[in-house]
């Protein structure tokens, strides 16, 4: 009797990793609808226009007008990168992170990397760890992707200044446009443990500039990105402390206020978003 149960549980493993290992990931699939657009990049010498880029209006009820645009943005003018950090979970470990390119001009345009979810389907990160999801990079406007996680799903979210070389946010502008169509073309499954919204960011740095980001335990306990990036000197400490940092950078307190701006358009939203920050100094 032993030797035929282990017989069937043996024959299940035989099945379940041939269908693993045989899935494929494709880009048509019947999506959630805010990830149903796939972002496409082009770009020149000295314009990138990403196409698909999402930019929905949301309250606290939900999507309020649903939008779909063609941001055309200048590396050259990248004025300030920012990390973005949205803990979701009752661990702090969990939490989701993004990036905000802020310009010259005032304008911005935020960049995720997310799993890609079905309709109907929810995000399970022990689900993620299997290809459960395709992976997806989405590009939108800082008002959709702020509001969307402070105000609809009433998450907390903190919001860095990035510390980089000169010339590093140009060139990391350019880096994920050029991975948004290597994805575009190649579709990959996202991994909790091994292609989540924080390491392939990592990985993505490391690929165009070796040596960049040390492993750490944040690129799958990612609620632990930010005070990672503290350590690392890519977020600058205030007063040497990394809870007073922190506090300085958490937008949940102004979660109403910041509720109201996203009614305006997204360049105000994120001039008002930014003021809100510097009136915590």
């Amino acid at each position: 009797m032993a030797q035929f149960i282990a017989g069937i549980v043996l024959t299940l493993l035989v099945i379940l990793g041939f269908n693993y290992f045989t899935l494929e990931a494709k880009l048509d699939r019947p999506w959630i609808e805010e990830q149903s657009k796939t972002a496409i990049a082009e770009i020149s010498e000295d314009e990138i226009i990403i196409r698909n880029a999402r930019d929905w209006t949301y309250d606290a009820t939900g999507p309020l007008t649903k939008e779909w645009v063609d941001l055309a943005i200048n590396p050259k003018d990248v004025k300030q990168v920012w990390f973005v950090i949205e803990p979701f979970g009752d661990w702090k470990a969990v939490g989701h992170t993004f990036l905000t390119f802020e310009f010259n001009d005032g304008g911005t345009i935020s960049f995720s990397i997310e799993a890609r979810r079905e309709e109907g389907e929810k995000y399970e990160a022990l689900a993620g760890a299997f290809r459960a999801y395709d992976l997806s990079y989405q590009w939108g406007t800082e008002r959709d992707f702020i509001t969307r996680r402070l105000v609809y799903l009433n998450h907390p979210v903190r919001m860095y200044p990035l510390d980089l070389p000169q010339g590093a946010e140009e060139s990391l502008l350019h880096s994920l446009a050029e991975e948004t169509n290597v994805l575009a073309a190649n579709p990959r499954f996202y991994n909790t443990l091994t292609a989540n919204c924080t390491n392939l960011l990592a990985q993505i740095v490391n690929k165009h500039y070796p040596g960049t980001l040390p492993r750490h335990y944040s690129w799958i306990l990612t609620g632990y990105s930010d005070t990672y990036l503290m350590r690392e000197g890519f977020i600058q400490l205030e007063d040497a402390s990394e809870a007073r940092t922190q506090m300085r950078y958490d937008l949940t307190q102004y979660r109403e206020s910041i509720g109201y701006a996203g009614t305006l358009d997204p360049y105000a939203f994120s001039k008002v978003l930014r003021l809100t920050l510097d009136a915590k100094e």
